[in-house]
């Protein structure tokens, strides 16, 4: 798990906070904690699957052209 980028992650979302409350704007956010508690797990769901999916060999890997940058590797 790269701390950095939850750290990231969290700076960003505190600075957009204090911009949108400075600026007069409205947050782009759920003003409720079930609409905030929603948003956390969609974030935990997409963390998990793709921690799944990077964890397993992917059978139809020799199907893909790849990236541009894993063909310069080789």
């Amino acid at each position: 798990m790269s701390y950095s980028k939850i750290l990231l992650g969290l700076t960003l979302s505190f600075v957009t906070g204090i911009g949108c409350q400075l600026l007069h704007i409205p947050v782009p956010s759920p003003p409720v904690l079930t609409g905030a508690f929603l948003v956390f797990m969609m974030s935990v769901g997409y963390w998990l699957v793709d921690r799944y999916f990077t964890s397993r060999a992917a059978a139809n890997k020799g199907l893909c052209a790849g990236h541009a940058l894993e063909k310069e590797r080789k």
